[in-house]
């Protein structure tokens, strides 16, 4: 694995490149370019493109190691709509998606390394809020948001969320 600092390096470009010509620009000639590395550098610890950009997206949403104790589900969603709705992670997660329907290696690896990271971190959210059925609140509240996402529809506002994960969590509470 190369320097903490190429990672770095690279990582950045990705993004810088990526929000200045959008997800088309980035090759492994470009990538070198902007980071300032050889593309050997890139070929030898990266086996494509598409690996960069799940290396760069993964270590960007990383969530710190602890939580604070008063982070609420409504907060984490709110955070997550930001994440989503804004360039370059918008443009790039959009990619991915479009890669995800015809690449079975890009689907698997989306999951294990940003998707399934963020459950796990929803489904403590909403269990720390009392939810009985953690996986499917965490359906039930993200699959709204990444519907609107997925159309290119409006997101929630903050009272839409806050809304949202109020009849979300009652209907959980009711459900025997």
């Amino acid at each position: 694995m190369p320097h903490l600092r190429t990672v770095k390096k690279v990582h950045a470009a990705v993004l810088r490149l990526a929000l200045r010509a959008g997800p088309t620009a980035l090759t492994m000639e470009g990538i070198a370019a902007e980071a300032g590395v050889g593309k050997q550098t890139l070929y030898r610890n990266w086996p494509s493109v598409t690996a960069i950009v799940f290396d760069a997206l993964a270590h960007d949403s990383t969530p710190p190691p602890e939580r604070p104790a008063d982070t609420s589900v409504t907060a984490a969603l709110s955070a997550a709509v930001e994440e989503i709705s804004t360039e370059p992670r918008r443009s790039l997660l959009r990619s991915l998606a479009a890669s995800i329907q015809t690449d079975d290696a890009v689907a698997q690896e989306f999951q294990e390394r940003l998707l399934a990271p963020q459950l796990a971190q929803m489904r403590e959210l909403v269990r720390g809020e009392g939810a009985r059925d953690p996986v499917r609140v965490t359906e039930m509240l993200l699959a709204p948001i990444f519907y609107r996402w997925f159309m290119q529809l409006p997101q929630f506002d903050d009272a839409a969320l806050s809304e949202h994960v109020r009849a979300v969590m009652a209907f959980d509470r009711q459900r025997d």
